[in-house]
């Protein structure tokens, strides 16, 4: 009975000695492949910064999305329609109008703004003051802001229809279109960006291949001699793995650096501009988790570009 513990324990030192061996190898292999390309720089890093420039695009891309949405969440309001009114009513009159439309069921609030107010505001937000004030009257009409109790298209659609025959109003807009508008480029990059990222990885696969092509064929002789002895393919193919490995980390590493970079030289104009608008609005770089994951991304198909390239140029070369 003493000898079925006995043999157990020894395949489970077995196992961990086997693990040990298997961890070792691998460790002193990537130490090797790593001194390769630190004893080639220039080379090595010019490989890893076309990379990384390859990565940075469509992470500019998923970025600028990430931010257009942040956008669009900052600014979530109930949906307006503008009511502007004839130039022929007085403000009584216009004010009588926005009191009838508060009666209304499907409208929840009504703010009057007059024509007064309304170049007096103009004036402020565009810097146009002493101008609007030389002209002979006021341009601008009263305004009714209008928020339906409904959030649906179709019903704020159909209500500015019906609003729009009132004989007062001179003009209805709905002031939805620009987060449409935003919402449609927000699409449209997303899209972009999904489409550039599987052109980078077929070219990724190009560049970590060829890379790992020359390579090989630097290391012809050593590998033929390898195989002599039996070394299997896999085995000698090791040494690249990590190689492409490497390359793509770094690169994925150097995109993350280089994308905050841009975002920052962008951001100093964008900042002066969106200060016309009375916006704090600063352009976002990936936080920690995103920055992980773009390097984890470049790093999984370095590795698989790598496999695939080397396996198929060591199996090629007979010893």
């Amino acid at each position: 009975m003493a000898r079925k513990p006995r043999a157990k324990q020894d395949r489970s030192l077995v196992r961990i000695h086997a693990i040990r061996q298997w961890l070792l190898t691998h460790g002193r292999v990537a130490r090797s492949s790593g001194w390769r390309l630190l004893a080639q720089p220039g080379s090595s890093l010019l490989t890893a910064f076309v990379i990384a420039v390859s990565l940075l695009l469509p992470a500019l891309l998923f970025a600028l999305n990430s931010n257009l949405t942040q956008l669009l969440a900052e600014f979530q309001q109930d949906p307006q329609i503008s009511l502007y009114l004839q130039n022929t009513l007085t403000e009584t009159e216009g004010l009588q109008v926005s009191e009838d439309l508060l009666s209304r069921p499907d409208i929840a609030t009504v703010d009057f703004i007059s024509s007064a107010q309304g170049l007096l505001e103009f004036s402020a937000a565009s810097g146009l003051g002493e101008v609007l004030l030389q002209l002979p009257s006021n341009p601008l009409p009263a305004t009714i802001l209008v928020t339906p109790v409904s959030e649906e298209a179709a019903l704020i659609d159909a209500l500015a229809t019906e609003l729009g025959l009132h004989p007062a109003v001179a003009l209805v807009q709905i002031d939805r279109l620009w987060r449409q508008r935003l919402q449609a480029v927000s699409r449209l990059i997303s899209v972009a960006g999904s489409g550039l990222a599987v052109i980078v990885v077929l070219g990724l696969f190009v560049i970590v291949g060829n890379t790992i092509k020359l390579a090989i064929e630097n290391r012809r002789m050593e590998i033929s001699v390898i195989k002599l002895v039996g070394g299997t393919d896999s085995y000698i193919a090791r040494p690249f793995l990590y190689s492409g490995l490497f390359y793509d980390s770094v690169g994925g590493l150097l995109a993350t650096v280089l994308q905050l970079i841009v975002l920052y030289l962008v951001n100093i104009p964008l900042r002066d501009l969106l200060k016309l608008y009375d916006s704090a609005f600063v352009l976002q770089g990936f936080d920690l988790s995103g920055a992980m994951l773009l390097i984890l991304a470049g790093t999984s198909i370095g590795w698989v570009a790598a496999l695939i390239a080397s396996l198929r140029h060591i199996w090629s070369l007979e010893p």
